[in-house]
């Protein structure tokens, strides 16, 4: 089979914190499309869909320029994991006959991609033998060292067990990475054998540039910072 690199933007209907948020606009544009649109532009993906399990959704989401997949209706509940939805799809448009290595999923939650920046995840697993996944992978934005346990009497300790005494200082904390879905690539052939979070022990992570800024929108307020950031052209 070629190295054949499809995309996939999944966005269900229901959503418990804030009502079709993945629809809502940002700068006059639909938030999905804001995945949609660096997909296209991508030169290493071939195929750009969107998967919901609301007509209207996928309307909006071909209007994008996206071809529309409609998944079942039991897996666009809040429970449903991402595992689910992707092996759902992959095991479908084979079963259409439809060929393909691998799918890069792309949450609509984060807006802010380019198409180079896409391109250096699909080349990163593409480069990487035997790869099951890659998982997106950042600075955390708090170190595990600086997490506590607060216990039923009130008492608290680390939340991991280390030397406080020899790890007082943040600098000299050991290096550790914070997952994020901002993007990741599953080999179709193996995403089965993925747990909930999309890993296996032939799993790879993809560090994101410091460089890029992240934002994972999923309240009032993470779409009025998105809308600064791009009224202040900081992305």
């Amino acid at each position: 089979m070629s190295k054949r690199i499809i995309a996939m933007v999944p966005a269900r209907a229901g959503s418990e914190g804030l009502r079709d948020k993945n629809i809502r606009p940002l700068a006059g544009v639909p938030l999905i499309a804001h995945s949609i649109r660096p997909a296209l532009e991508c030169t290493g993906i071939s195929q750009t869909y969107i998967n919901s399990d609301s007509s209207k959704y996928l309307e909006i989401g071909e209007t994008a320029g996206a071809r529309p997949y409609r998944r079942p209706d039991d897996l666009g509940q809040s429970q449903t994991t991402m595992q689910a939805v992707v092996s759902e799809f992959i095991h479908t448009l084979r079963g259409r006959g439809e060929e393909f290595e691998a799918v890069l999923v792309l949450y609509p939650t984060y807006p802010f991609r380019t198409p180079d920046l896409l391109g250096d995840i699909v080349d990163y697993y593409l480069k990487t033998p035997d790869c099951h996944s890659v998982i997106g992978l950042k600075q955390p934005e708090t170190h595990p060292y600086l997490c506590a346990l607060h216990q039923a009497d009130g008492g608290i300790k680390t939340f991991l067990d280390y030397d406080v005494d020899k790890y007082y200082r943040r600098q000299d904390y050991p290096e550790c990475y914070q997952f994020t879905a901002w993007a990741m690539v599953i080999n179709a052939d193996h995403v089965d054998g993925l747990n909930a979070q999309m890993m296996s022990p032939k799993s790879v992570g993809y560090v994101v540039p410091d460089t890029v800024r992240i934002v994972d929108i999923d309240t009032d307020i993470d779409f009025y910072f998105a809308e600064f950031l791009l009224e202040k052209h900081y992305v």
